[in-house]
C-alpha cells in the first residue's frame, strides 16, 4: 500500500455535447447526464468503460460508472483510470472522497479537476484493488436490490389505492366531494430562537427529517423551551414540508405510524390530523397533489399554505373502504420496515469497509 495524489491515478477528459443539440433516439449509443441516460444517438465518444463526475449544477461531485461505447454531456467530467488502476476501485475511492464538498460557485455549484487532483489517497496493489472493487460492487448490488423491493412495495400501495378509490382527480368511482378543511385539521409548526437550540429537550423535525416518505432522525435538533401541547406530534399525524427554497421538497410527507414522544416540528413544516389519515397521506404523495401545489411557488420560496389547503376539494370514500386500505397499508409498511432494516445494515457494512479500504 502507498499514498498518491488523485491525478496520479486518473486522467480527465471533457465533453462539448449540449443536451439541446442532441437528436433524440437517433441511434443505439447512450448519452448520460446527471440524472442518468438522456437518449441514444448514432455515435459514441468513449470506447471503454469510464467514470463520469458531475462538475456543474445539481449533484455536483457525484461519480458514476459508465459503460463502453457511450458519451456524456458537457456538465459531466470524464475520468479515465491509469495503468494498474482498477476502474471499480477508482469509482469507490472517489465516492468515498465525497468531492461535492469541494464545490465552488455561489449560484451554480461546480467542481473542476484542479480542485481535487492533489487530494492524497491510499492506494493498494492492483490485484487487491480488483478484489476490493468486486466486494464493494457486490454489496452495492444488494443495496440496489433492497431499494428496488421498496419501490415495488410502493407500487403495490399505489395500485391498491387506485383499485379501491379510483382516479381521485376524475373521481371515477363517484365518491362525494368534500373540502379538505372539513375532514382534516392542519397546524403550522414551532417558531424558535437560535439560542433555544439545545443538546436535549423537545425534538424539532424539519424538512431533512423526511426521507422517502419516512421519518429520519439524523440531524434532529432539540429546543429547551416549553412547547404547546397542540404542536406536539402524535400517532397518525401527517407531517408535511410546507415551505422550502426547493420546489421538489415542498409537499413531501411522512406518516407518524407509531406513538411519538416529546416531538414537535419547525415553522416551515405542517402537521395534518384526520381520521382519514392513510387515504390523505397517499393523496398527498400523488402527482395530482403535486400539480396542485405547484401553483403556490414563487421566485423566492415555494410553499403549501393553509389557504391553499382550504381550497382543495377531494373525493371522500366511505370509512369502511378507507379502513380496508389502512389495513393493507399497514401490512405493506411492516414488510417495508424489514427491508429498510436490511438496507440500513448493509449500508453500515458498506460504510465500514469504505473507511477501512480508503480512510
Amino acid at each position: 500500500m502507498s499514498f498518491m495524489i488523485l491525478a496520479e491515478l486518473c486522467d480527465k477528459g471533457s465533453s462539448s455535447l449540449a443536451q439541446k443539440d442532441l437528436l433524440f433516439d437517433s441511434g443505439i449509443y447512450p448519452v448520460y447526464g446527471a440524472a442518468g441516460e438522456i437518449t441514444k444517438v448514432d455515435f459514441f465518444h468513449q470506447s471503454k468503460p469510464y467514470l463520469g463526475l458531475i462538475k456543474d449544477g445539481a449533484g455536483v461531485g457525484r461519480v458514476m460508472q459508465l459503460p463502453a461505447n457511450s458519451s456524456v454531456i458537457g456538465t459531466i467530467q470524464y475520468l479515465f483510470p491509469r495503468e494498474n488502476v482498477d476502474l471499480k476501485y477508482l469509482y469507490y475511492l472517489i465516492k468515498y472522497l465525497d468531492l461535492g464538498k469541494s464545490n465552488t460557485g455561489a449560484t451554480i455549484p461546480h467542481i473542476y479537476f484542479k480542485d481535487y487532483k492533489k487530494r492524497k489517497v491510499k492506494v493498494r496493489e492492483y490485484s487487491e484493488q480488483k478484489h476490493i472493487g468486486q466486494i464493494l460492487e457486490l454489496i452495492d448490488s444488494h443495496l440496489s436490490t433492497y431499494k428496488n423491493v421498496l419501490d415495488q412495495y410502493d407500487l403495490l400501495i399505489k395500485s391498491r389505492f387506485v383499485e379501491l378509490f379510483g382516479d381521485v382527480v376524475l373521481n371515477t368511482l363517484n365518491w362525494p366531494l368534500v373540502k379538505l378543511s372539513d375532514i382534516a385539521e392542519y397546524r403550522i409548526g414551532l417558531t424558535y430562537k437560535p439560542e433555544a437550540v439545545s443538546s436535549s429537550g423537545t425534538a424539532v423535525l424539519r424538512s431533512g427529517n423526511i426521507q422517502n416518505s419516512q421519518l429520519c432522525y439524523e440531524d434532529t435538533i432539540y429546543v429547551d423551551s416549553k412547547v404547546e401541547a397542540k404542536l406536539l406530534l402524535k400517532k397518525h399525524d401527517i407531517l408535511m414540508c410546507a415551505r422550502n427554497g426547493s420546489q421538489s421538497l415542498v409537499g413531501k410527507v411522512a406518516l407518524i405510524e407509531d406513538d411519538i414522544l416529546n416531538t414537535t416540528y419547525g415553522a416551515f413544516m405542517m402537521a395534518i390530523s384526520s381520521k382519514y389519515y392513510v387515504y390523505l397521506f397517499e393523496y398527498f404523495r400523488s402527482q395530482a397533489f403535486r400539480r396542485l401545489i405547484s401553483v403556490g411557488s414563487t421566485t423566492t420560496i415555494n410553499q403549501v399554505t393553509t389557504k391553499m389547503l382550504n381550497s382543495v376539494v377531494i373525493p371522500l370514500p366511505d370509512i369502511d373502504t378507507v379502513n380496508r386500505f389502512a389495513l393493507y397499508h399497514s401490512q405493506i409498511n411492516k414488510l417495508k420496515s424489514d427491508v429498510q432494516k436490511s438496507i440500513d445494515e448493509t449500508q453500515l457494512l458498506m460504510d465500514s469497509l469504505m473507511q477501512e479500504y480508503f480512510g
